[in-house]
């Protein structure tokens, strides 16, 4: 299996603010403004509100609540009317797609989302002295592989279940791709009762990719990343690793989407990294 580290949500430039995480743990990722979105913020709704009464609130310095959005990747079923086969799905094209072919992502292979966070009281409003943090908050483990390309009525006609997703509403060229997740997720032999893509709604130490008292961009990773060599794609070389007692400190390629590691080889140790990171919503 592969994983992917895939980074999404608002950022220093679209958005212009960290996605929230409010005084009890709850955490949503913000979804990016485009002008070309078929929905607003006020159309979405996410277990912290709708995102229009989230936005006005929390007043992000690079959108409003009538702001057109990019919900992708779309992993809360609660965010909209859904059609009745709709799954989590997400899209990717051009560069990024281009990697993730390129590293052989197919089938199986699992999506952990993360994005730029920080802490706000009940009202939205940042909490001083709180850090900055990269942070996984959803995943989608991939199904099938769909290949839009420039063709995105006959593709919304095919699969009207995705019709109304950012990738089959607005060409993003030859490469347009979508990934839908499976039905039930699976974890090496573990196959708990939850679905193949979702959202972690709250925050726990598990989830922070940020290592303690750094900037949001150096992360702690287990040791089985980098052990016997570096193997997460765009991180290759030693000299962006540093041990520690733990395992590693990284400091991540900044702007880059999609990092990728195989898993072969190191399936014990990343499954019970992955049960770690899913143990409070495996039932």
């Amino acid at each position: 299996m592969r994983i992917i580290l895939s980074r999404k949500g608002f950022d220093s430039q679209y958005g212009g603010s960290p996605s929230p995480i409010l005084p009890d743990g709850q955490m949503f990722s913000l979804p990016i403004p485009h002008p070309a979105g078929l929905k607003t913020y006020n159309d979405i709704d996410s277990p912290l509100g709708n995102l229009g009464s989230v936005l006005q609130q929390l007043k992000p310095k690079a959108a409003s609540p009538q702001d057109r959005t990019h919900l992708d990747p779309d992993l809360y079923p609660q965010s909209l009317p859904r059609h009745p086969d709709w799954s989590s799905c997400f899209g990717q094209y051009g560069a990024a797609q281009q990697h993730l072919a390129n590293q052989g992502v197919s089938s199986g292979d699992l999506f952990l989302f993360f994005g730029w966070f920080r802490p706000v009281d009940e009202k939205f409003r940042p909490v001083a002295k709180q850090p900055d943090l990269h942070v996984i908050y959803g995943w989608l483990q991939v199904e099938k592989i769909i290949n839009i390309g420039t063709d995105i009525h006959s593709a919304a006609k095919q699969y009207p279940a995705f019709a109304d997703h950012p990738h089959l509403t607005h060409s993003f060229g030859v490469s347009n791709t979508l990934y839908i997740a499976k039905d039930k997720l699976k974890i090496g032999t573990l196959e708990p009762n939850m679905p193949g893509g979702g959202i972690f709604s709250h925050i726990n130490d598990n989830r922070i990719l940020t290592a303690s008292g750094s900037t949001r961009s150096i992360w702690n990773l287990p040791k089985w990343f980098a052990h016997p060599a570096p193997a997460l794609s765009y991180h290759l070389k030693t000299n962006k690793w540093t041990a520690t007692s733990k395992g590693w400190k990284l400091k991540s390629a900044p702007k880059g989407q999609e990092f990728v590691i195989n898993t072969q080889g190191r399936n014990r140790p990343a499954n019970h990294w992955l049960k770690k990171l899913f143990h409070d919503q495996i039932s």
